[in-house]
């Protein structure tokens, strides 16, 4: 039941703004009670931030009331971390990555006022506020607004030196977009913490949002091949083959289904 009402909610006409499709992925994995313990820690940032803003005259003083003034900091010390991708720890904890505290961010800025989207920056989440006719470039891992040349730093970090910074790749997304985004960090969190179930269950939320994704469903057939679901992983290798058969991976992919183990696994 819990699974077909996030579904609907995400697949009906009414617009859902990105913090409930964040707290939907904490439903999703961790149940009702985690995104209840969300909720409260929100509305009680809120009510704090809202005191924090009594005499705000900028759209920008928001920042130092959220990082300095209520202590919410980006987790080096742990930065690929499950504790830094939903959104319940995020609360708890007042530490997180770009994407989630890009939300966190993005969401307080509408909250209150502020216009403010997200950027899929390659390598790093960002944010854009806008303050009157400009829009800041944010940097939700410090709080800090950003200059060009850090951000063009930060594009030849992730893409190299030869690298040149153009308006697409400062280009707002949609929530959606957004929601894509931390899903995919959140599953890469739970493969590097070897929790190959919860994993598959961030690969089945994007595949909710993006159900013919062939690139999705070689990645959930990666999964139930390590959970030792052979014939459910074929069955999305041959998804993909039959999808991108030009794709350098579809030969690998052959070899691998020949070596599955194809009797039937039940998951539990």
């Amino acid at each position: 039941m819990l699974e077909s009402n996030i579904s609907e909610r995400w697949h009906s006409d009414e617009p859902l703004d990105l913090m409930t499709l964040a707290l939907d992925v904490v439903e999703s994995l961790e149940g009702p009670a985690a995104r209840d313990e969300a909720e409260r820690e929100l509305f009680a940032l809120e009510r704090a931030l809202a005191e924090e803003l009594e005499d705000m005259i900028a759209p920008l003083h928001l920042l130092p009331c959220l990082y300095d003034g209520l202590g919410f900091a980006g987790d080096s010390d742990t930065f690929f971390s499950v504790d830094n991708c939903l959104m319940n720890r995020v609360l708890a904890r007042r530490e997180g990555i770009p994407v989630s505290l890009g939300i966190l961010l993005i969401h307080l800025c509408r909250r209150f006022g502020v216009d403010a989207e997200g950027i899929n920056f390659p390598g790093h989440f960002l944010v854009r506020m806008w303050s009157e006719e400009e829009g800041a470039v944010i940097d939700p891992f410090t709080g800090r607004q950003l200059p060009r040349h850090e951000v063009e730093l930060l594009l030849r970090g992730a893409r190299g030196n030869l690298a040149r910074l153009t308006p697409e790749h400062l280009k707002g997304t949609s929530d959606t977009e957004v929601l894509v985004r931390l899903l995919n960090v959140t599953k890469a969190a739970y493969i590097n913490q070897q929790q190959f179930g919860q994993a598959l269950a961030c690969s089945e939320l994007l595949l909710r949002l993006k159900p013919d994704c062939p690139f999705e469903r070689r990645d959930r057939g990666f999964l139930y091949e390590q959970l030792d679901c052979g014939k459910l992983a074929a069955d999305d290798f041959e998804f993909f083959i039959e999808h991108r058969p030009d794709d350098p991976i579809a030969d690998v992919l052959k070899a691998q289904i020949a070596g599955l183990d194809l009797s039937p696994k039940t998951l539990h």
